[in-house]
């Protein structure tokens, strides 16, 4: 046991300095008896304020791919289909006005950074012709990172992207956009308990890699158990049981869920579970959860939308606040936030591409 310690530790350092192994063999976790979590290790979460949201619909013409800034424009998109729609893109300005008209060929995701500077997508590598990650500065030329099969999943830190595997308890990997240099950021430890057939393990990674929820269903899509693992100590540890499936910050360790009509919250290095506020009830299940880049706001919907119907209602929370906000009969549910957080993309769902528009959001 002291051994596998040792490993871990050393394993956990060389994730912080960047200093990765070349071995990606998972060591078996150690087990520890529940104890009490470190308070104070993240600010308290505040809760009970109602707040007021609008969302006003802006003249831009957008489609399901969007980015704020590009090239000095106040916005640049390309439609989703049909096939090959995504490489036409165009550019307009604060007032709605096509600036321009662009082709650009990319692959995979377009996933724009937090502080909106720059973004990470997929293209082709032209010298082995194969998939690869590019990065691209709002105001400046495309530069290919490394080979990867694989989209960018979100953004570690203003320079750092993450990479996850193709298999859901695969080793999860960060790409520098600085330099392309690719390094191993968490290795799945061995489940808690023998899997049974037909169960579906899966882990999911807090926003500052200190914490992983092990979560299993059966063949059946019963969630059958919850485990928190602590990635620094490389070891499972007591938590309280959460929602059914747990929303992650982008940023930092916090857990969002909703229980019933009460909105919970909680640090994962604390454990200590909060109420943030009470929404409207509703018969379905919350749809369509988008986080801002910098982790304060999150939004959900209830009620499913096509291409002439929008959802019943979409909730805003600001978890630093401990605000929240409904907004009745919106046209679509949040789909992504612009940087500045002054601007939401909203979708209704259609059989090929989701329908868009752009919004300006207040939320108070």
């Amino acid at each position: 046991m002291r051994l596998r310690g040792l490993v871990a530790s050393a394993l956990y350092l060389a994730l912080l300095t960047g200093c990765t192994p070349e071995w990606t063999a998972s060591p078996s976790p150690k087990t520890s008896r529940p104890e009490r979590a470190t308070p104070e290790c993240a600010p308290a979460v505040p809760s009970g304020s109602r707040g007021t949201a609008t969302l006003t619909l802006l003249p831009h013409v957008v489609g399901s791919h969007v980015l704020f800034g590009l090239d000095g424009s106040f916005v640049a998109s390309a439609y989703g289909y049909p096939l090959g729609a995504h490489w036409h893109w165009w550019e307009l300005a604060e007032d709605g006005t096509r600036l321009r008209e662009f082709e650009w060929r990319w692959q995979l995701g377009i996933l724009q950074s937090p502080d909106g500077r720059k973004a990470v997508y997929g293209g082709i590598d032209p010298v082995s012709g194969k998939t690869g990650l590019f990065v691209r500065d709002m105001n400046g030329p495309e530069r290919f990172l490394g080979q990867s099969e694989r989209p960018a999943s979100g953004w570690l830190d203003a320079n750092r992207v993450r990479v996850d595997p193709a298999n859901e308890l695969g080793v999860v990997h960060a790409l520098d956009t600085r330099g392309g240099a690719e390094q191993i950021v968490f290795v799945p430890p061995s489940p808690p308990a023998i899997k049974a057939e037909g169960d579906m393990d899966l882990f999911e990674l807090s926003g500052d890699l200190r914490w992983a929820i092990f979560m299993r269903w059966d063949a059946g899509g019963v969630l059958r158990r919850q485990d928190l693992f602590d990635v620094g100590q490389y070891r499972y540890v007591a938590v309280p049981t959460l929602g059914l499936d747990p929303w992650l910050a982008p940023v930092g360790d916090l857990a969002v869920w909703l229980d019933g009509t009460q909105v919970r919250a909680m640090h994962l290095c604390d454990r200590r579970i909060v109420t943030i506020g009470t929404i409207s009830p509703s018969a379905g299940a919350p749809r369509g959860v988008a986080w801002s880049g910098d982790g304060r706001l999150v939004s959900f919907s209830f009620g499913m939308t096509d291409e002439e119907t929008g959802p019943e209602r979409v909730v805003v929370i600001d978890v630093q606040r401990g605000v929240i906000a409904e907004v009745e009969r919106p046209w679509g549910r949040i789909q992504q936030w612009s940087p500045d957080t002054n601007y939401v993309v909203l979708a209704r769902s259609t059989f090929h591409a989701p329908a868009t528009k752009l919004a300006k959001i207040d939320f108070r």
